[in-house]
């Protein structure tokens, strides 16, 4: 689709007229207003300006930076005894330098604090473990204490009911003996 004003060629990039206006004032191109026409060559000019300003003017790239990611999930229990899944992210970036003598690879170190490197995920694991751990003593705890309270709810239980039986046979003595 060719457009012919600079606000048709804006819509066609999805972009504001305003801000293609700016960029058209950078590269050279002295359009005032989105009614203004725009030939080929006012877009070249444009293209060429952006291919530069974006460091891709030349035609081969000089390096290529490629981004792995894995993720893993550990499970771990909750303070109800649910099984929850945490998913742990781990992102490497490598970086391939293109020389003119012959290529080397150099890795490069994770600047971004959501990356995650194996000390700080077996940190992180042993920290799972730790809360394991402490969330099965708890329950382990619980259930003691539940299991101590229902012992002691039937011995009150049988308390009462020898109580009551004892009351029963000390009335059909005292009603035997009247």
């Amino acid at each position: 689709m060719s457009s012919n004003t600079v606000a048709e060629f804006a819509a066609e990039l999805n972009k504001p007229t305003s801000l293609l206006l700016e960029q058209l004032a950078s590269a050279g191109v002295h359009k005032h207003a989105g009614s203004d026409p725009i030939s080929e060559s006012d877009k070249q000019r444009l293209l060429n300006y952006l291919k530069a300003s974006h460091g891709t003017a030349s035609g081969e790239r000089k390096k290529i930076t490629l981004t792995k990611k894995s993720t893993t999930e550990i499970k771990q229990a909750d303070a109800s005894g649910r099984a929850r899944t945490i998913q742990v992210e781990v992102r490497k970036k490598r970086t391939f330098i293109k020389r003119d003598d012959e290529p080397v690879i150099t890795p490069e170190t994770p600047a971004s604090a959501a990356v995650i490197d194996d000390d700080e995920l077996a940190r992180r694991e042993e920290e799972a473990r730790r809360q394991a751990e402490l969330l099965r003593r708890q329950e382990e705890e619980l259930a003691q204490r539940r299991k101590e309270r229902e012992e002691r709810e039937e011995a009150e239980a049988r308390a009462a009911a020898q109580a009551q039986r004892e009351r029963e046979e000390a009335e059909a003595r005292a009603a035997a003996q009247a």
